[in-house]
């Protein structure tokens, strides 16, 4: 799947698959281009890979037909830029509650490389492109999408004025991405995942996108959290980015290691990891 193609499948309601990889191994590489994954998710806001290593990462994912989307680490053009020039095809930014936001981040995802006065005017609608220029940024930014992490309260509130954002290439905003750990703190129920206020709450977001024709999904970043995007996926999640490569390997180990520690006659390990991606 290229960029472009990424971008299709999240404008028409397409499904699309993924999980966050941490491991810049190679032998992680082969195995993720073997479970024929539609994208993976790298996550410099919370992961922190040497920078040189993300663009191997991204450059290498993207060789082989895997769409590489990278949450920056705070919602800026400036980092939205870094992360393409290492090779993303998607930038998911986090914690974002204004529309205002957005806008800096279209200029950086859909019109590079423009910069600068020339770009604010156009952004602002003072100026408006030739075509010559409009088919210029449209081929450039053909494969770059924008995703936005929906995180808290007035993230949530401003969900539609987010939608109403266009480009000189359709919506401004690819998709929306639920982050359950800060928008569960932000609504004072902090990792009430299976609450049943949280799940209305993340349902209601996945479904409002959905209603208004923009992909959605979350990323269940914890352990043992598979319920969650098994809800998200009923409620109409087209973007499933589920746990990551470190949560699964816990999971599937402590299932397994408990299984023989049990066969011994001794008591199973507890999950007590309490990180949250």
């Amino acid at each position: 799947m290229t960029g472009n193609e990424f971008r299709n499948s999240l404008r028409s309601g397409k499904t699309v698959y993924g999980t966050l990889v941490t491991s810049p191994s190679p032998k992680m590489f082969d195995t993720i281009v073997n479970l024929k994954c539609d994208f993976v998710f790298l996550c410099n806001e919370h992961v922190f890979y040497n920078p040189e290593s993300l663009g191997w990462m991204c450059r290498a994912y993207r060789a082989a037909g895997i769409v590489p989307v990278v949450r920056i680490l705070k919602s800026d053009p400036a980092f939205a830029t870094q992360a393409l020039d290492s090779g993303a095809c998607a930038v998911l930014a986090p914690y974002v509650e204004d529309p205002a936001q957005i806008t800096e981040l279209i200029g950086a995802v859909r019109y590079r490389p423009l910069k600068g006065k020339r770009l604010r005017d156009i952004l602002s609608g003072l100026v408006t492109p030739e075509q010559e220029m409009v088919d210029y940024l449209k081929n450039y930014n053909r494969d770059n999408s924008l995703l936005i992490n929906i995180e808290s309260p007035s993230g949530v509130a401003s969900m539609e004025d987010m939608m109403s954002l266009n480009t000189i290439d359709g919506p401004g905003v690819d998709g929306f991405i639920i982050g359950p750990h800060d928008l569960s703190v932000s609504h004072d129920m902090p990792e009430q995942y299976a609450g049943r206020d949280f799940i209305a709450l993340s349902n209601g977001i996945i479904r409002k996108a959905r209603e208004n024709g923009f992909a959605a999904g979350g990323h269940n970043g914890s352990r043992e959290s598979l319920d969650l995007q098994k809800g998200w996926v009923k409620a109409g999640a087209t973007i499933i980015m589920n746990s990551s490569d470190i949560f699964l390997f816990a999971d599937n180990y402590s299932r397994d290691i408990n299984l023989l520690r049990s066969i011994k006659g001794e008591s199973g390990l507890e999950n007590t990891q309490e990180e949250n991606i």
